[in-house]
């Protein structure tokens, strides 16, 4: 909920949606909320899963997007390995929310997506590929790919 959070601290009058597959997430999210005092909806449920025949203007993520074997995973033991690798390759929960996302968007929608500094190029092809427009990539405080989008 950190990402949801956030935006709403930034932008009061924003009505925040945030999804997770995970019941124990949430409820940290619901704690840190209720803590914050910002109000925002919690959905269970995987990706656009959880917000059935619903359309936003804008949709953030920060999936799991370490490939399957990186080396990096190990030092990771925190988190759970589903809240970092969704697969072998680490794209596999992009082709999942970018190719669901255009029954999700209002026209004009906008789809922000933070990804691993090597997986920019990739994440724009498969931006594109579903119909996006004005994609681009934007760097991290240390100057590396980080977050790519489109607008629907």
């Amino acid at each position: 909920g950190a990402i949801a959070l956030a935006v709403r601290h930034a932008h009061p009058t924003a009505r925040v949606v945030a999804t997770d597959a995970s019941a124990e997430a949430l409820d940290v999210a619901r704690a840190n909320a209720h803590r914050l005092q910002l109000p925002v909806e919690l959905a269970l449920g995987s990706w656009w899963q959880a917000l059935p025949g619903r359309r936003f203007e804008l949709a953030l993520s920060n999936p799991p997007y370490i490939a399957g074997g990186d080396a990096h995973l190990a030092a990771l033991h925190a988190e759970p390995d589903s809240a970092l690798t969704p697969g072998s390759t680490g794209l596999e929960a992009f082709d999942q929310i970018i190719g669901s996302a255009p029954a999700h968007l209002a026209p004009g929608g906008w789809l922000l997506l933070e990804h691993g500094f090597d997986q920019a190029g990739a994440v724009r092809e498969r931006l594109r590929a579903s119909g996006f427009r004005l994609v681009q990539t934007r760097l991290d405080l240390s100057d590396q790919p980080r977050c790519s989008g489109g607008q629907l």
